[in-house]
């Protein structure tokens, strides 16, 4: 009885809108020449005689859960409820694809329209109201289906991986949207200027290494007579396919900056949720939520996935590959696959390497939980199958080098036309060295904005300084992500927990050494570099319950970094 009631407050609900929803499409007048009856088009009543048979239906629906009308209804009502319980997988697979695909239109309808789109606003602007209402309609039919039906979908398996699909399709286009829509209010979507991967892609296209009197040569290698890119290569082999049919100054590399990062979005929830099941985190559903956003919005990986350029670029691939890598030790516990993953990664920013350890430690630690225990034959059986992958890695970026400077060893950055005071301590000290290390772990850990007492917001328009002004040399990643500071806590010996911390420290320890520390940038970009085990370690702090100065945290990390992201962008 009560879940009789549940289906016709759910039913009335739906009513309700779409009674709402459907004046507001009769309400405005078609154009003048195209009214036919009541103000109306001829196109707008046959919509409107559609919309108004399912509005009639979903009352007919209500009404018929709600009244008794005698013993025929209910043998009709044991029957649908029958084929419901029958064929209850795939109306929820349907219902689950169509909400998506209605959702998936109308965020991507919101201003400002996705330039790729823009071809279906007329039809958004004519049938909103019905979609709308179709889709809020929908999400009141999934509730009351889940509810009435509870004990079907409970412990099934391929409904849970339905429930993922779903989850990790709306985490991508949620995130590629609201990347978006940031990057088009701190107007920076359509400048591509160092985008590097765009022409170099084209290059590679046509058989060749170098740049063709290239538009800028800021951050290029200038070697016998020719512009370089002198970063690893992974971008614009990525590119080559669009760049064979696209010319260079038709790719807009923010909008694929952006899909790359939806795309890191998906992984690091699906690596949680891996975590969760596991039983290696205590993570809820909405801790995974939490954590997600942090990442998203939270990091640096906001400011870097929407900017585009070259160098960002190569970092966010860095973290698509790296989390893939994870990702797949963790499901499958091939060596072969999770070492392709870290030697693509390899071939945008090499130091991806040192996430071996952690990758290494999650197949020990399934291997140890399956057997009870790690023979060393199983170990060096792992790393001999992952040494393959990694060492052609190695040898194809050694191999570049050499065509291009003639030194297998030569990526072209002590010759980089860049700014003199980065270019002058390599030239004293080298590409890597301890000279650098007060510098470097100052800017990860302890450097702070400048705050220019006196400066007004509203003088920041007129060139005057900002009030609160990071620097560009980095500041503290526990100033930009406050979240991070839950990583000061006790953790238990287990494998994949050693494996998390060894990437960990030695990402820190290597770039520790490093020449610069990010150069141009808002935060401590490098941090990206190791984003993944060091979100896996903050899981394990938040346990069962998130707790409410960790929201705050979050949220203060969110204003943060979308104001870095504008700073960074109209400094």
């Amino acid at each position: 009885m009560k879940k009789q009631y549940l289906a016709g407050f759910l039913l009335g609900i739906s009513v309700l809108v779409g009674l709402v929803c459907f004046i507001q499409f009769v309400s405005p007048r078609s154009e003048t020449g195209r009214q036919w009856i009541l103000g109306l088009s001829a196109t707008r009543i046959f919509v409107g005689f559609i919309f108004g048979g399912l509005l009639l239906f979903n009352v007919g629906a209500m009404f018929f859960v709600l009244i008794d009308l005698g013993p025929r209804q209910k043998t009709f009502k044991k029957k649908i409820s029958q084929f419901f319980a029958d064929h209850y997988i795939s109306i929820m697979v349907t219902l689950h694809a169509a909400l998506t695909l209605i959702g998936m239109f109308l965020l991507s309808m919101n201003r400002p329209v996705v330039h790729p789109l823009r071809f279906l606003v007329p039809f958004y602007v004519r049938l909103e109201s019905l979609i709308t209402w179709i889709f809020i309609a929908g999400l009141l039919l999934l509730l009351l289906s889940r509810i009435v039906f509870a004990e079907t979908a409970r412990n099934n398996p391929r409904l849970a991986r339905q429930d993922t699909i779903l989850v990790g399709v709306s985490l991508f286009v949620a995130t590629f949207l609201l990347y978006f829509y940031i990057a088009v209010r701190i107007g920076w979507v359509h400048d591509i200027t160092y985008a590097f991967w765009d022409l170099l892609a084209r290059q590679f296209v046509n058989g060749k290494l170098y740049l063709e009197n290239p538009p800028y040569s800021h951050d290029l290698t200038f070697y016998n007579g020719k512009w370089y890119v002198p970063m690893p290569p992974l971008a614009a082999i990525l590119l080559m396919p669009i760049a064979y049919w696209v010319k260079p100054e038709n790719i807009n590399t923010s909008y694929l900056s952006i899909l790359f990062s939806a795309i890191n979005g998906v992984l690091v929830f699906l690596i949680l949720r891996e975590l969760a099941q596991r039983k290696w985190i205590e993570l809820s559903s909405h801790g995974m939520f939490w954590l997600v956003v942090v990442f998203l919005f939270g990091t640096p990986q906001l400011w870097m996935g929407i900017d585009g350029r070259g160098w960002y670029i190569s970092q966010i691939l860095t973290v698509l590959f790296l989390a893939l890598a994870v990702y797949t030790a963790l499901r499958t516990q091939s060596a072969w696959w999770s070492a392709t993953f870290i030697a693509i990664a390899m071939l945008a920013r090499p130091n991806s390497l040192m996430t071996w350890p952690f990758v290494f430690a999650i197949s020990m630690q399934i291997l140890k939980e399956k057997h009870g225990n790690v023979e060393w034959k199983e170990v060096l059986k792992w790393v001999v199958k992952t040494i393959i992958p990694i060492a052609v890695a190695i040898i194809g970026l050694l191999s570049y080098n050499y065509l291009r400077f003639e030194n297998f060893l030569d990526f072209g950055y002590t010759t980089v036309n860049a700014g003199k005071e980065i270019v002058s301590k390599v030239h004293i000290y080298g590409l890597f060295s301890p000279h650098f290390i007060p510098e470097n772990l100052f800017s990860m850990f302890f450097r702070m904005p400048r705050i220019n007492w006196g400066a007004t917001w509203s003088g920041i328009a007129n060139g005057g300084l900002w009030p609160i002004d990071p620097t560009s040399d980095g500041i503290s990643m526990l100033l930009t992500t406050p979240p991070l500071l839950y990583l000061f806590h006790r953790y238990p010996k287990q494998w994949w927990i050693l494996g998390a911390w060894a990437a960990i420290l030695l990402n820190i320890g290597l770039l520790s050494f490093y020449s610069n520390t990010g150069a141009s940038q808002f935060g401590y970009r490098y941090v990206l570099d190791f984003i993944v085990p060091l979100l896996a370690m903050l899981a394990i702090t938040m346990g069962k319950k998130v707790p409410w100065h960790y929201l705050i945290l979050v949220l203060i990390s969110i204003v943060i970094n979308i104001y870095g992201a504008y700073w960074y962008m109209n400094r």
